[in-house]
């Protein structure tokens, strides 16, 4: 009995072992299994010292779970596959092409400039008189009176207008160079192409050198009466004509204007670029704006001819003397919103990755006032000169 169950233990030991089949040969099945893993997906290493497989992301690898030859023992990596191949990481983003670095879109702007009128008359004299502005004879006669018996004879000394000798006033005969202060904002739209919109004020001083010449015919006229009646009187009149009998002096108020503008700008390919940033790009802009102007008054001095010593000298006496006083306050034109429009053409210079510098000119054009009495006046053209710095956000 005892032979039996020993003969029957055998038995079974050997079926287990036939049913169960032998350890490395089921390594050896899951090996296989995994190389066929492998061959189906590309992206698969089989040792952490593996390169990445060609035409793969680094963060599509995998790792297969096990490696080894048919019959060996079952092999596995002792950490996570970033791991091992985190510095191949970086170098395969770095051949893929240089790190992105945030493109600004908005930034802002300061400038500094300066404007010289090149055409339009704020003033012309060869057309109807200013406002306030006229020359009046009467109060700067001149005379005499003797009596010799029953004679008395008076003598007058006067002068009758002919016409305002003076180049017509520019807006720069006006205005010394004005000073112009901006502030704004510039939105990045493309590499190429900018929009813009600033706000800004500017200060100029007027002149007091705008001098107008009188022209006049000097006039002398005797008078010869007898007191008695026993004669007739007599008069007898000389003249001396295109003589200047007078200078009119006028001093100009200050103007100050405050300027809105939106605009855009064309950047062209840079013409030098040094150290990766810096570069200097040609660029076009175009602007249209509505500015707030002051009025413009203006007061006048007169200078005065000494009308009898330039007549009894047949006009070699030219001495004048101060008129006080005169005129007044006038005001040529009141204050107004005025219409503008400019393209200009400069260059830029970025400085640093954040900051750049530009200077630009070019033409503005600014829409014509009316007088303070109705009249029209002139359009404005100038060349505007700026300085203007930028910082990127």
């Amino acid at each position: 009995m005892r032979l039996v169950a020993l003969s029957l233990s055998a038995v079974l030991l050997s079926g287990c072992s036939w049913f169960g089949g032998n350890s490395n040969s089921q390594q050896s099945y899951h090996d296989q299994r995994g190389a066929y893993a492998g061959s189906q997906n590309q992206c698969v290493v089989y040792s952490p010292a593996q390169p990445v497989p060609t035409g793969c992301d680094p963060a599509m690898v995998t790792m297969a779970t096990g490696y080894g030859q048919a019959g060996a023992g079952g092999a596995y990596t002792t950490g996570g596959y970033g791991s091992h191949v985190s510095n191949a990481g970086n170098v395969s983003s770095q051949r893929s092409g240089q790190p992105r670095l945030k493109k600004p879109k908005l930034r802002g702007s300061m400038s500094f400039g300066t404007e010289k009128s090149v055409a339009g008359t704020l003033l012309d004299f060869s057309g109807a008189l200013a406002p306030g502005f006229a020359y009046d004879p009467t109060p700067f006669q001149e005379g005499s009176v003797e009596q010799n018996g029953d004679i008395v004879t008076s003598t007058l000394y006067t002068s009758q207008f002919e016409r305002y000798v003076a180049p017509s006033l520019s807006f720069d005969d006006v205005y010394n160079t004005p000073t112009i202060l901006k502030g704004g904002f510039e939105y990045i739209a493309s590499p190429r192409f900018t929009v813009f919109a600033n706000a800004g004020y500017s200060h100029a001083e007027g002149t007091d050198d705008a001098r107008i010449t009188v022209q006049s015919t000097l006039l002398k006229t005797t008078t010869t009466d007898d007191i008695t009646d026993a004669l007739p009187p007599l008069s007898n009149t000389e003249f001396i004509p295109n003589v200047n009998v007078a200078h009119m002096i006028l001093d100009f108020n200050d103007q100050r204007r405050f300027d809105v503008e939106a605009g855009a700008r064309h950047y062209f390919k840079p013409i030098m670029q040094e150290k990766g940033y810096r570069t200097v790009t040609p660029f076009v802009a175009g602007a249209v704006g509505i500015s707030h102007v002051n009025d413009v008054t203006y007061t006048t001095e007169q200078d005065q001819l000494f009308l009898a010593q330039a007549f009894d000298s047949s006009g070699a006496n030219t001495n004048f003397y101060d008129v006080l006083g005169n005129g007044g306050v006038n005001t040529l034109y009141e204050s107004d919103w005025l219409l503008n429009g400019a393209v200009t053409a400069g260059m830029e210079w970025q400085v640093t990755p954040k900051w750049a510098l530009a200077l630009e000119t070019g033409v503005k054009f600014e829409q014509a006032r009316d007088f303070a009495n109705g009249d029209e006046g002139d359009n404005n053209v100038s060349v505007p000169v700026t300085l203007r710095g930028s910082f990127n956000f």
